[in-house]
This record gives C-alpha cells, sequence and structure tokens, in this order.
C-alpha cells in the first residue's frame, strides 16, 4: 500500500497519475495496477533469492494479459492452473522451458494441453492423474515432463500468519508414503521424463519461519528420494505463499529471511551429484502483483440507518469479493480526499441485493459523499480473477495499468453474456 500513497490536490496519485482522471477515462469502478510496484517487488525477491533460483509468476493471482508481460520482461517464468491461463502465459511470450502446470483437478483437455506444449513441468497431484499424463503422451507421441506436488508434514506454527495448505489428508498433492513408488512409476515409463518435486505450503504467509519449515521438509525429502532412487533431480519447486501486509502495523514479510533458509536449506542439496542440473524454483503471486492494486469504486449513495452510516457504492462483491468479504484486513479510503481527518465511522455495501455485499467490518473515513472515490488497497492479486463477475448481471470492472506517468486501459468494462439457446446434438 505504501508505495501507492501518494497524492495531488487531495487525490490519489498511482504512478504520477491522479486517479480521479483514470476514473472518469476507465469508468467505474475500476482496478488500477502500477507498474513500477511490481518491478520493485520483484527485484526485492530477486536479490533476497539464492544463486540459481528461478521465479515463476503464479499467474492466478492477476492473469490479465498486460500483467503477466510485466513479470516476462522481468525475468519471470510462470505458474498456471488452467488451459486458460497457459494460452495466457504463451500468449505474453513467456518460455515453455521456463513454465509450470500445477492444479488438483486437470480434464483430459488441460493435460493434453499441457503435455503438447513441452512445459518444465506438469506438476502431477495423484496417482491417477499421473496415469492421465501418461496415456496423453503415448496418444501425441511426445514426451512429457512431470513432477510431483508433495504433501508433505512439516513444522509450523498456524499462529504465525497465513493459511497453511500442506501436510495431513487434503486434496493437494501426493501423500510422501506413495511418492517414491509413483516416482518409479515415471521413471520407468518411457513416454515420461521425470523430472523432480513440487511443495506448495500455503497462501498470505508472513513469517519466514514457517515458509523455513516447508522449504527444509521439501529438501530433506527430495534428497532422500533422489539417493534412494539413483536418479537426478532437474526441477525443484519450493511454491509460493508469499503473504503482504494488510492491517495497519503489520510487518512486511522478510524476504531476506526467506533467502537465507532457502540458502540454508539447499546447501545439501549442492554437495549431491543427483542436484547438479536443477533448476530451483519459487512461484509466488500475491507478493508480485498484490501490493500494486488498487480497485475503485464511486459512492452512490449515503444514508443513516438507526444510528449507523452506511455508504453504498457501484462496486461490490461481484467485482471485489476477496476485498469486501476480507476486509477486516484490506486498507481503504476516499482516495479523492486523500489527508482528510478520518472521522466517521461508516459500513461500507455494494449495490447488490445479498446481504454478504458488504465490508465485514466498519471502517473510519472523512465524512463521505455521493460521487467520493473509495479505494481498497492491495488489490493487485485475488482480486478481478477471484470475484463473481456474472453475479446479478451488473457490468463487469475496468482494468488499468500505469507505466511510466502513463495510463493505459487494459481490459474494458463488459455487459455479461445473455446466453444463446442452441440445440445440442445428443
Amino acid at each position: 500500500m505504501t508505495g501507492l500513497l501518494k497524492k495531488q490536490n487531495g487525490a490519489l496519485l498511482v504512478g504520477g497519475v491522479p486517479v480521479d482522471r483514470i476514473v472518469r477515462a476507465a469508468g467505474s469502478p475500476v482496478y488500477i495496477y502500477d507498474v513500477q510496484i511490481m518491478r520493485s517487488q520483484y527485484a526485492r525477491l530477486a536479490r533476497a533469492l539464492p544463486r540459481g533460483f528461478r521465479i515463476f509468476y503464479s499467474v492466478k493471482a492477476n492473469p490479465n494479459l498486460s500483467v503477466i508481460k510485466v513479470f516476462k520482461k522481468l525475468g519471470a517464468g510462470a505458474e498456471v492452473a488452467s488451459g486458460h491461463e497457459l494460452s495466457a502465459a504463451m500468449t505474453a511470450g513467456v518460455s515453455r522451458a521456463s513454465m509450470a502446470y500445477a492444479g488438483p483437478g486437470k480434464t483430459e483437455a488441460e493435460i493434453a494441453q499441457a503435455v503438447q506444449s513441452g512445459l518444465a513441468a506438469i506438476n502431477v497431484e495423484s496417482a491417477t492423474e499421473l496415469e492421465r499424463v501418461i496415456l496423453a503422451a503415448r496418444r501425441f507421441r511426445k514426451k512429457a515432463n512431470v513432477a510431483f506436488r508433495l504433501n508433505l508434514d512439516y513444522t509450523h506454527d498456524d499462529g504465525e500468519g497465513g493459511h497453511v495448505m500442506a501436510g495431513g489428508p487434503r486434496k493437494f498433492g501426493v501423500d510422501p508414503e506413495l511418492a517414491e513408488e509413483l516416482t518409479k512409476r515415471a521413471i520407468e515409463e518411457k513416454m515420461i521424463r521425470f523430472v523432480g518435486y513440487h511443495l506448495f505450503p500455503g497462501t498470505g504467509i508472513l513469517k519466514p519461519g514457517v515458509l523455513a519449515g516447508a522449504h527444509k521438509a521439501l529438501a530433506e525429502y527430495a534428497l532422500r528420494l533422489a539417493e534412494s532412487l539413483q536418479t537426478p533431480i532437474g526441477y525443484l519447486n519450493f511454491g509460493g505463499g508469499l503473504g503482504i501486509p494488510y492491517k495497519d502495523g503489520e510487518p512486511e514479510l522478510d524476504v531476506k529471511a526467506v533467502g537465507a533458509g532457502l540458502k540454508g536449506a539447499v546447501k545439501g542439496l549442492r554437495r549431491s551429484r543427483w542436484f547438479r542440473q536443477t533448476m530451483f524454483v519459487m512461484e509466488p503471486g500475491r507478493y508480485l502483483a498484490g501490493p500494486s492494486g488498487v480497485y475503485v469504486s464511486t459512492v452512490i449513495d449515503v444514508k443513516a440507518s438507526r444510528g449507523k452510516t452506511y455508504l453504498v457504492t457501484d462496486g461490490g462483491i461481484h467485482h471485489a469479493l476477496t476485498p469486501i468479504v476480507m476486509n477486516k484486513n484490506f486498507p481503504t479510503a476516499l482516495v479523492n480526499r486523500m489527508g482528510e481527518k478520518a472521522d466517521t465511522i461508516v459500513r461500507v455495501g455494494g449495490p447488490l441485493c445479498a446481504t454478504p455485499d458488504q465490508f465485514s467490518r466498519e471502517v473510519a473515513l472523512p465524512a463521505p459523499r455521493i460521487g467520493d472515490l473509495l479505494g481498497i488497497f492491495n488489490s493487485g492479486a485475488y482480486g478481478y480473477s477471484a470475484s463473481m463477475l456474472a453475479f446479478l448481471s451488473h457490468t463487469t470492472p475496468a482494468e488499468a495499468l500505469v507505466d511510466n506517468g502513463r495510463a493505459y486501459i487494459i481490459r474494458e468494462r463488459r455487459a455479461p453474456e445473455m446466453g444463446v439457446r442452441k440445440k445440442l446434438k445428443v
């Protein structure tokens, strides 16, 4: 959020451009992203990672083509989790050798697309998925690079922030007691090229210690299996999960400490002959894109109801589900009146005929007026892409991007499709 907090004549500046001008040009509501903040986040992480590590941008965080291109130009690969994300990454020019395909429910069509694309790794999450990849590789007579996502137990403290996504029973990944058998199956199959392992620790993690526990567990397990099976590891993906601060006073993730933990985790691997050609990967999304964005909507009504002040905007959970429903954390301001005293406690709601369409907390703002612009910060990740865009058939929000003082529209507002009745050939 701090990178966005510059103002001119009371209006927030995004990349040097007044936010009210962007809203007038792009329409309301609109997501606005500052490319310089994306570059800064990427550079900070790249400096912190040990030698030999690659960054794969997690496309699910913000799959807009223009955003993917920003990170591609910085040197990032891509982690994708759907066929459309794969197509977007390829359209953005990401090398197929710098791309991994993840996700626990890949369809036959998606597996076929991944195999034909010749990616660095297809992260397999079950025994049956491995067999589907094998069938696709045979069908297209093209070797598939396979890694296994591992569901490892690792030491962590739930109270340290974020949400852990490994250990215990999970829909994600291969349990460690099955991984050796599946690795042998992959090695023996002539149409499969076994490349390595993947672990995704969790999401929104702010404490380096939580990540260090996961990274250490992956490194130790991969070394044990490589030595047991006498096989080289060409790809070792330590996942993402790097969080960003939302609440006031919440500390930023110390990426230098994350890098130091990774350096310690791979120290033993670098001495092993099985890891001499390994590509070490991190796949952040929220950390890279989240701080760059602000979601802006317009105040269309201010009303009093039994001692409470309600502010109603033209944007809601259909456009910004995560920022609004999870708004116990996301910083919020009237971005056309920055610097004014926030002395009015209000309840913020969107335009939808749905009870959940309001902030999960009250916020302090300057006394709101119709026409004000409400901004929700840290909305560069899991905003547009994680929302209910068709709910109640409202127009979708625009997306804009500011780069070197110039603003660009990168997604137009549009009305939802009405649907067409067509006879099925069954």
